[in-house]
């Protein structure tokens, strides 16, 4: 049974790997086996995790500085990655303003990212995993996508994330829409949702490390931790791998129990 969760073989995309969950993932990928197609803006941050990779395999990742939410991007990730078992859709983005008087430019800079870019890397990678008969597609979702904000969670701060929260929900209709037309070509498409993690590039942007936002988030969360590293790895490892082959169209929350209060 432990060899169904190897991913020797395979070849696994991140997108947003350069930093925080993606760059965990990837690690994650590359302990069970895969080579890596590494995939972001920021070539040096793509580089630092290539380093960081060398830990782990002695598999040279392949590295693509891309932007993701233009023609242009998506063409060279395209040309670029060669075969991709695996398409790991992390990169995201979030724009903070009062919902009543946020720009719609914000708002579609938001869903460029986190809906748009994602839909759009499945419409290029899903046919060609169709025809080979095997594919794994992770869209990386968030607890926020299956429900609200408390503000109590963050003191301090002008919590208001309307289209962060909206675009989430967005991700997993994707996977939801998908799931049942790939079915039958041996790929599966699930949501990976995160709660508070450690090293999230974004939570520390909010400012998610201060004592007095962590003590309301512990009060929250019924394991009183953040996720670390090998929650998020553990959980893709086992949607990228052979292991998860009758598992599709489905939302795995890791969140310590924060939605299941």
């Amino acid at each position: 049974m432990l060899k169904s969760l190897s991913l020797e073989g395979s070849r696994a995309l991140v997108t947003g790997s350069g930093s925080g969950i993606g760059r965990q993932i990837a690690q994650g990928f590359a302990e069970a086996g895969a080579a890596l197609i590494l995939v972001g803006r920021r070539e040096e941050a793509l580089q630092r995790t290539a380093e960081i990779l060398k830990k782990y395999s002695d598999l040279t990742p392949t590295i693509i500085a891309a932007d993701i939410t233009t023609t242009l991007g998506l063409e060279k990730i395209a040309n670029e990655a060669g075969q991709v078992d695996v398409l790991c859709n992390n990169a995201g983005a979030s724009d903070y303003g009062p919902w009543q008087s946020i720009s719609i430019e914000k708002w579609r800079n938001t869903f460029a990212v986190n809906v748009e870019a994602p839909f759009r890397l499945c419409q290029i990678f899903a046919p060609l995993m169709m025809e080979r008969k095997y594919g794994r597609i992770i869209n990386i979702g968030s607890v926020y996508g299956v429900m609200g904000g408390n503000p109590a969670l963050y003191p301090g701060m002008d919590w208001d994330i309307a289209p962060y929260f909206a675009s989430k929900h967005a991700v997993h209709g994707i996977t939801h829409y998908l799931a049942p037309r790939l079915a039958m070509f041996g790929t599966t498409i699930n949501t990976l949702s995160p709660g508070g993690f450690a090293g999230s590039e974004m939570n520390e942007k909010a400012g998610a490390g201060s004592s007095e936002m962590l003590e309301a988030f512990y009060n929250a969360v019924p394991m009183r931790r953040l996720g670390g590293s090998d929650d998020i790895s553990a959980a893709a490892v086992f949607l990228a791998s052979l292991g998860s082959k009758y598992m599709t169209g489905q939302n795995v929350i890791i969140d310590g129990g924060w939605s299941s209060w």
